[in-house]
């Protein structure tokens, strides 16, 4: 199952709990030339009235972090609605610019929920959840992402994995896995995230036993469009 980016906002002093509940269908948008234009449905599961805020954001990376910055290239529509226990409402997301001509480009649309005012006398916790949907606009021409892989010896203990995406689109790696060329047990196996066009994440590595120089190195990536394998050296 994709992951979303999911925050949970506490407000209050921590004496009791209110909290709704909301999801979203599906959990990635793409667009394009020749579709501008996509739709979500966004559910309410609580026995409450839920009333959700949209924001679109650009998406960046560096550093091995997310950069979210304001755009008005796209625009979602309701900006904010309430939702009825157990219904449904659509949300539409659009282009309001072409396309760049030779590399997609990566948005964020945050679906936040708008806390009702406490009633009189509450003392407790209210739980606002934040759901962030990933849109991708792709050019006319054909993208795909291409991953080049790279190991570092930081100490006989310490390893640093890192993996750039050279390619003109984004690639999602589900579950990644380190193992030392020969053996079963991985030195590294986690989720890994999104990796958009040009960009770069570095895993390091805690060792259990010390590694020699320039030791052959597997790495197994599952991704959203299959799985990838490479060959590296741990390095000096």
């Amino acid at each position: 199952m994709r992951k979303v980016l999911l925050l949970v906002i506490m407000l209050f002093a921590p004496f009791g709990a209110r909290a709704a509940s909301f999801q979203v269908n599906p959990i990635r948008v793409t667009l394009s030339a020749a579709q501008t234009t996509g739709v979500l449905r966004v559910t309410n599961s609580s026995d409450s009235p839920t009333v959700v805020q949209l924001q679109i954001v650009a998406w960046s990376q560096a550093n091995g972090q997310d950069v979210y910055t304001p755009s008005r290239n796209l625009l979602a529509t309701p900006p904010i609605f309430t939702v009825a226990p157990g219904s449904q409402q659509v949300v539409r997301v659009g282009m309001r610019t072409v396309p760049d001509a030779k590399q997609e480009t990566c948005y964020r649309l945050f679906l936040t929920e708008v806390p009702p005012a406490p009633g009189a006398g509450f003392h407790g916790v209210q739980i606002a959840l934040r759901i962030g949907i990933p849109v991708f606009v792709e050019p006319a021409v054909a993208t795909a992402p291409a991953l080049q892989w790279s190991a570092k010896r930081l100490s006989d203990r310490e390893l640093a994995i890192s993996a750039v995406n050279t390619g003109t689109a984004h690639i999602e790696l589900l579950k990644l896995s380190v193992t030392q060329k020969g053996h079963s047990i991985p030195l590294l196996q986690e989720f890994g995230g999104y990796l958009l066009p040009g960009s770069q994440r570095t895993w390091n590595i805690k060792l259990a036993a010390p590694l020699a120089a320039n030791t052959p190195l597997e790495i197994t990536a599952d991704t959203d469009g299959g799985s990838l394998h490479a060959q590296v050296a741990s390095g000096a």
